[in-house]
């Protein structure tokens, strides 16, 4: 389901002290942040449910606010942005690096992707979240695999929910949902391992499933029989990504195999399954393009689209705003949170931009 995400510092953050008016004081000052940062809250739910990547329309404002606490959160003070944006000055923001002002919209929330998951990230959450309980696609998987991790080449056994030789199901690619071709049965060590990478970022390679031969070298024919069709994973494990500086797994036996397209079996699928998830192309998801958090390295992966393929994101996140469902211990943004500033002087002048 979709959510929104609240700084766990935005109490102390300058901007919610900024929200009072120039020369407010006490009670007078508490109420102000208090109204204005209510609405704010309110309109973020909206957001949030609407998947609107942080768009707002101006009878939704309307409806939650007035216009002196409107007012506030357009006002930017102590050099920082503004909580909410017009289009006029929204467009010229940093925080629509990468992305397209979308008709029908007057405002935006500032630096709304930078907490929350996108339109199009949160359709591949769900679409992941989905083939994990479908167990139909599940059996297929396990029959191509023969229970065997399709990463250390152990047999796992399905009725082991404990030790890290329990069956477990993990998306090869973390940032897209694509059915059997990218899907394979992986240990419970292996899978907490790799997590929420690639294969590549977790010091893991993808071994071809049994029965299948692994492709010839370079400049060599291709030899007969089936080849891989998976790509990198992500799963929604709630658990928080391994340190990316952890050593690869020993194993001598491991060797490099290319990823190529695949002719893996179909499993039964209904209308529902292929309809859910569209990321329509004129939704307000589609303001950013990019290929996401993970891109592919080496050969194309995982190889050609199915019809039910979801994503992955059009979002791009950077090593500063890395996705939400994929997170890598990124830094906080300077322009989220800092000192409180001083209380004002009452006897000191009101600076020019600042009165109202």
């Amino acid at each position: 389901m979709p959510w929104g995400r609240i700084d766990d510092r935005l109490a102390m953050s300058v901007k919610v002290r900024g929200l009072a008016d120039p020369g407010a004081t006490g009670l007078r000052a508490k109420k102000q942040r208090a109204e204005a940062l209510g609405v704010w809250v309110q309109v973020l739910s909206w957001v949030s449910g609407e998947r609107s990547d942080g768009f707002l329309t101006a009878d939704i404002l309307d409806l939650h606010g007035w216009d002196e606490a409107n007012a506030r959160l357009f006002r930017a003070r102590y050099g920082r942005a503004p909580l909410l944006h017009r289009r006029e000055d929204g467009e010229q923001c940093e925080c629509m690096t990468g992305r397209t002002w979308v008709d029908d919209y007057e405002y935006l929330i500032h630096d709304y992707l930078d907490r929350n998951p996108s339109r199009s990230e949160n359709d591949v959450h769900k679409a992941k979240a989905k083939e994990l309980k479908n167990s139909a696609l599940k059996a297929a998987v396990r029959a191509r695999d023969g229970d065997v991790c399709r990463y250390c080449g152990r047999t796992c056994q399905h009725s082991d929910r404990v030790s890290d030789a329990g069956l477990t199901f993990d998306h090869v690619d973390p940032e897209v949902a694509d059915g059997m071709s990218n899907l394979v049965v992986a240990c419970r060590g292996c899978n907490r391992r790799k997590s929420k990478r690639t294969p590549e970022a977790a010091g893991l390679v993808l071994l071809p499933a049994p029965g299948e031969q692994p492709p010839a070298p370079a400049g060599a024919a291709p030899g007969p029989g089936p080849t891989s069709d998976l790509s990198p994973d992500p799963g929604p494990d709630p658990s928080p990504d391994p340190s990316p500086d952890i050593a690869p797994d020993p194993s001598p036996t491991l060797v490099t195999y290319p990823v190529t397209s695949t002719n893996a079996p179909a499993y039964p699928q209904t209308s529902d399954e292929t309809s859910a998830l569209t990321q329509v192309a004129s939704s307000p998801g589609t303001g950013r393009a990019g290929s996401g958090t993970a891109p592919p390295t080496g050969p194309p992966r995982p190889g050609l689209p199915t019809p039910h393929r979801i994503g992955p994101p059009t979002t791009p996140r950077g090593p500063l705003h890395g996705s939400p469902y994929l997170r890598h211990g990124r830094p906080l943004p300077e322009h989220h949170a800092g000192h409180p500033p001083q209380p004002p002087d009452p006897d000191a002048p009101i600076p020019a931009e600042e009165q109202p």
